[in-house]
């Protein structure tokens, strides 16, 4: 039975890709010559080299240098293993990172990465404990920037994990950029992963948006305090259509969004702004359409030396699909059963967090974020209304490229009626970036 059950596991595309990557680690974490330029050819006429070579010269990840998307967690710019061509004119650089995340929640939530208080449980009078540990959050990506003559840098990214249904792996970026265009998958101009502390909860606060879509962007940089960007993106609309009616939802015009950023020194913001159109079929193949708008505003402030204050306010009309907490539950439209209409919902959310720098490569931080959604009249009162959560965050960063999270959480959610529930949860993240 035993050998069944390892031979099964080991036959597992997942897992066979978890131990590749482990080895992988393994090797570079005793590689004598770690940190070292390295200046052999082989037949292929590339050059290895590690994060303190040459490839420090290339462009970095992904649009204007001032205007970058980093969220707190995302695998250090520096790790890696950086090929480089034999003319310096192609540079491959391969990442991962590998993630466990154990935690304990005194009541079953259906998502385990990250703590959200829309899926706590409000009508249900017992309390379901749950342990959970995975590594769904391990991350392998590539990334390769060619030099041209003329026209700079070209710029390819692809980084995955395996944060799904089935465990398989799953695309969080997918794009390629050449100057001031970029084309693919990748945050958008909605997020503000950058206006974040580390917090251990994948989503992080009520009013986080970490939403990836499919895009054409252009940036620019107006000086080097300001810069703005525009892109046409695509996001599914997210709402619940009943079986007795016969509707197909439909994407006949994209998202248009643009986005303003502003960098100083000890302050730094962002304004973002969305209008999107909802299109349906119906049975007579009719086509209904429907607007749709958000706008966001984030930003983080340097209180004192390795204090820092984080903040974000959202809000809009049939968009709710762009915050985290919202993305999945049918939050943009609710169906009324008396007029035979989909309304519009309008949401509305804000964060405010704190972060303390410690000794010993040490930083704390303190969460709470509350998001609501402006009910009909015609909706039930077990329908959503609004939640919170609170997030107490500790990390240590023993080596580097490693890092230890510890997450305190604590939410509520509050429906229409009276209908309410609670849960806390205990959450551990241990990483590793090769």
């Amino acid at each position: 039975m035993k050998v069944i059950i390892i031979h099964t596991l080991l036959n597992n595309t997942t897992y066979r890709l978890i131990y590749s990557s482990i080895f992988t680690c393994i090797v570079i974490l005793f590689q004598p010559i770690y940190g070292q330029k390295v200046s052999t050819q082989d037949t292929t006429r590339t050059r290895v080299s590690f994060h303190n070579s040459d490839s420090s010269k290339f462009h970095r990840d992904t649009i204007p240098e001032q205007d970058i998307d980093v969220s707190p967690l995302d695998i250090e710019q520096g790790r890696g293993i950086f090929i480089l061509s034999a003319d310096r004119m192609l540079q491959l650089r391969i990442l991962g990172s590998i993630r466990t995340s154990i935690n304990y929640t005194d009541q079953d939530m259906p998502d385990h990465q990250t703590f959200n208080p829309y899926e706590i449980p409000t009508t249900v009078n017992t309390r379901s404990p749950n342990y959970f540990a995975g590594l769904q959050q391990t991350r392998l990506g590539i990334e390769v920037t060619r030099r041209t003559k003329s026209k700079g840098d070209v710029f390819i990214r692809f980084e995955g994990d395996f944060k799904n249904s089935s465990n398989t792996l799953r695309i969080r970026h997918a794009y390629g950029q050449i100057g001031r265009v970029l084309v693919g998958q990748t945050w958008s101009l909605m997020n503000n992963v950058n206006y974040q502390p580390a917090i251990v909860s994948l989503d992080g606060p009520a009013c986080g948006s970490g939403l990836r879509t499919p895009q054409i962007r252009y940036s620019k940089s107006i000086n080097q305090n300001m810069s703005w960007a525009a892109a046409v993106e695509y996001s599914i609309p997210d709402l619940d259509v009943p079986d007795s009616i016969n509707v197909t939802l439909l994407q006949v015009i994209p998202n248009f969004s643009g986005r303003y950023s502003y960098y100083k020194k000890g302050i730094s913001f962002r304004v973002s702004v969305v209008i999107t159109r909802i299109s349906g079929k119906t049975f007579t193949d009719d086509i209904s359409y429907a607007f749709g708008y958000a706008g966001s505003f984030a930003g983080s402030m340097k209180l004192k030396k390795n204090n820092e204050l984080f903040f974000g306010l959202f809000l809009g009309k049939a968009t709710s699909h762009f915050m985290d907490l919202f993305n999945g539950k049918s939050q943009d439209m609710a169906y009324n059963q008396f007029s035979n209409k989909f309304e519009a919902l309008d949401s509305y959310a804000g964060y405010i967090a704190y972060e303390k720098s410690l000794p010993k490569n040490l930083s704390t931080s303190i969460t709470f974020g509350i998001a609501a959604i402006t009910n009909k009249d015609f909706q039930p009162e077990e329908d959503y209304s609004y939640s919170y959560n609170a997030l107490l965050n500790l990390f240590w960063q023993p080596v580097k490229g490693a890092r230890v999270g510890i997450e305190f959480a604590n939410g509520q959610r509050f429906d229409i009626g009276s209908y309410r529930g609670i849960a806390n949860r205990l959450s551990i993240l241990i990483y590793y970036d090769f």
